[in-house]
């Protein structure tokens, strides 16, 4: 046996000192530090370890992989009176990635078809419009099934806060902003409307062949998104969280082609209504997914070298 210190950094925690092995999975590590601590959840608490930093060559946390042990973790122990310090932090109340999902989603499946139906009328509404409509609720629904039967997180649980900061993304970017903007009726922006209501509310018409290629595109972007989705849940088929490089449909070129093609589809839904609101949600979307892969992306490179493909973007194929 050897001897882990878990010191606590955060006010709510105690130190503990642990009798262990360095093959112990630090999962089981944290949820018996847990039950010590109060019966605190083990989603509630990061282990880390000092490393020192490459660049600034100061000490700095790094956070331990919950389904490697120590070490795997590169904790090593010389001998069995040898011991080792980890640090605990208390996250704060936290709520499950899946249930978080669940609530962003939701919102605009609410908000489009109360404005849709309760505030504007839409036996009025223009081809462009009512394709707009029903391609917002097949996302949202899409995202919702993926959430429930598809998606396989990484972690358990995320900080509470999180679920309003997130729901406000959807809430209001892609739920409020889009349907208030976008089902408005010809009264609003006709040319007989003040020219802000003319540029607020615009809606562009275009021909039955341009509208059937743009639907198309989405069809091809959102059924892409899904194939990437169901690729990723299945390198964790197992039950396994460990990160594995992925292959096939998208990912030859890409490390993160499911950002990729829902880019692509909320391109075709801002091209078909060229709406303002819909290319300020693609814009800002876009910007955030790339900031996700690109960070991931460098992860992927850390963590497998010489083994993952050195010919991949991260998330717009050859460029980006």
């Amino acid at each position: 046996m050897v001897k882990l210190i878990v010191n606590p950094r955060s006010e709510t925690l105690r130190q503990i000192n642990v009798d262990t092995t360095p093959n112990t999975r630090v999962r089981d590590i944290v949820v018996a530090y847990g039950k010590a601590n109060n019966s605190l959840s083990s989603s509630r608490i990061r282990f880390t370890k000092l490393e020192e930093d490459a660049v600034s060559k100061k000490p700095k946390h790094v956070t331990l992989d919950y389904e490697k042990s120590l070490a795997q973790n590169g904790i090593v122990f010389t001998d069995d009176s040898d011991s080792k310090e980890v640090y605990a932090k208390d996250l704060g109340p936290q709520i499950s990635w899946k249930l978080v999902f669940l609530i962003e989603y939701v919102g605009p499946l609410i908000i489009h078809p109360l404005l849709y139906y309760g505030w504007f009328k839409p036996d009025y509404n223009t081809l462009t419009q009512k394709v707009s409509f029903i391609l917002v609720m097949l996302h949202f629904l899409k995202r919702e099934y993926e959430t429930t039967f598809v998606h396989l997180f990484s972690s358990d649980t995320m900080p509470l806060f999180n679920v309003f900061k997130n729901s406000a993304h959807y809430w209001i970017l892609s739920g409020l902003s889009l349907a208030v903007t976008i089902y408005a009726p010809d009264s609003y922006r006709n040319k007989f409307a003040p020219t802000w209501k003319q540029f607020f509310f615009h809606v562009s018409d275009h021909e039955d062949s341009t509208v059937l290629a743009l639907i198309g595109l989405w069809v091809f972007a959102e059924l892409s998104n899904f194939i990437t989705h169901q690729k990723l849940a299945s390198l964790r088929a197992d039950g396994s969280r460990e990160r594995k490089i992925p292959y096939g449909y998208g990912f030859n070129l890409v490390s993160f082609p499911n950002y990729f093609f829902e880019s692509v589809a909320w391109l075709a839904f801002a091209l078909l209504n060229n709406n303002w609101s819909s290319w300020v949600f693609l814009t800002i979307a876009s910007i955030q997914m790339y900031i996700w892969a690109a960070k991931k992306h460098r992860r992927y490179l850390k963590e497998f070298g010489d083994q993952y493909p050195k010919n991949r973007k991260a998330m717009i194929p050859f460029l980006l």
